[in-house]
């Protein structure tokens, strides 16, 4: 049993684990409510609250791909404090916002700066953990990040329930709250990771630098593939919460149970999966744990109560668990090491992408299948059997090109 307890790692590991942990109890405490804000409170259509949303990630993420860049020239460091600064002031504001009834234009633009941040933080954290950690160790890393990350969301959508019954704005004070907390833990106690960090006068950071990843055929082949399971995965929280709420029938509370199921599950068995996930075997993990969404999501189509809905997110966790950490280890491999930052800015961007589109294409498929419709759950699940099928081929080529060569 010792073997299954996480050990070895740095001390710089286990604050990014607690920073993990209190940053998913703030974004888990509002952003699962937020689409229920959007359609319930203002009324707006789901396709709309769908564009607003990924909007919001398109725009970030695309600017958020100067941070992986900058992270390479000023320090990874440097980039996290910032950004979790950042998104505390934003947090707060739009909590304002929200208490005084602003209209949507103005949450709009909150919620794009806060993905611009969010776009930034992601590969500095991505990048901070390759640099501390082997390649053997890595896999692993990235998992217990995950543990420390679903703890919090194992936590946060059940305070999140219990808050939206009194007024959504108290959602996001929360979530500012946390981001504070999170960037004084690693601006007082982390050290940076980078050996050596650059000034920026040597020169500035330019779009062909960033886009320049896109020449490596393989890191862009992988990260398109990934783009696809990004988007089922993508259907986790707005798509979901709609779903569960207005469809099935469940309540608020009922939903923050729902998503701490999730949460709780990560807390209990990623460590397990990470550990019987050896190295050099992430994308075998990649087409497996494609095909368990795809069970997963179908499932959710098929759910006519509270309990079934559990059994459902219980097996989109499982895949969930799978796909994470076996998606950033492998990343990280295929990264050039002199440019980690930017590579991982790019993946991420693939990320922040599924995340973006996923919403938007759970929002069409509500509008378009009224009711408590298989075929929206039919269509999402055939696209984790197509990002399946894709990394069994790049499996595939991976080993005929080793062969060859």
């Amino acid at each position: 049993m010792k073997k299954f307890i996480p050990r070895g790692y740095s001390t710089d590991i286990w604050i990014m684990f607690a920073t993990s942990i209190i940053t998913s109890i703030g974004f888990s405490v509002s952003m699962p409510y937020l689409s229920l804000y959007l359609n319930n409170v203002l009324h707006i259509p789901m396709t709309i609250v769908g564009t607003i949303l990924m909007s919001a990630l398109v725009i970030g993420a695309t600017i958020g791909i100067y941070g992986g860049e900058l992270s390479d020239r000023l320090g990874r460091k440097w980039i996290m404090v910032r950004s979790l600064f950042m998104r505390f002031l934003i947090f707060i504001l739009m909590g304002i916002a929200i208490y005084e009834k602003a209209n949507i234009l103005f949450i709009t633009i909150l919620l794009i700066m806060n993905s611009c941040l969010g776009s930034f933080f992601m590969p500095a954290s991505q990048a901070y953990v390759a640099d501390i950690t082997t390649e053997e160790r890595r896999i692993s890393a990235y998992g217990l990040l995950r543990i420390g990350g679903n703890f919090g969301w194992a936590l946060g959508p059940a305070i999140g329930g219990l808050l939206a019954t009194l007024n959504y704005a108290y959602l996001f004070f929360v979530t500012g709250v946390c981001m504070l907390i999170a960037a004084f833990i690693l601006s007082k106690f982390s050290k940076e990771s980078l050996r050596e960090v650059n000034s920026l006068s040597k020169g500035g950071v330019t779009l062909k630098e960033i886009v320049s990843v896109t020449r490596d055929t393989q890191f862009l082949t992988f990260t398109l593939i990934c783009l696809s399971v990004f988007i089922v995965w993508g259907q986790l929280v707005s798509p979901i919460s709609i779903y569960s709420v207005n469809r099935v029938g469940i309540t608020k509370a009922q939903l923050g149970v729902l998503f701490s199921v999730n949460g709780l599950m990560v807390v209990l068995f990623q460590y397990f999966i990470t550990h019987f996930m050896p190295p050099k075997k992430e994308l075998a993990a990649l087409w497996v744990g494609s095909l368990i969404y795809a069970v997963g999501y179908l499932s959710i189509g098929l759910a006519n109560s509270f309990t079934i809905l559990i059994v459902a997110m219980a097996i989109i966790t499982t895949g969930e668990m799978v796909i994470t950490p076996a998606s950033s280890s492998y990343a990280s491999i295929l990264a050039h090491q002199s440019h980690r930052g930017r590579y991982l800015g790019f993946f991420s961007l693939s990320q922040s992408f599924g995340w973006a589109f996923g919403p938007l294409l759970g929002g069409i498929l509500l509008d378009t299948f009224p009711g408590k419709n298989i075929y929206m759950w039919a269509i999402i699940s055939a696209l984790a059997i197509f990002s399946a099928s894709g990394f069994i081929i790049f499996k595939i080529r991976r080993v005929n090109r080793s062969t060859i060569f």
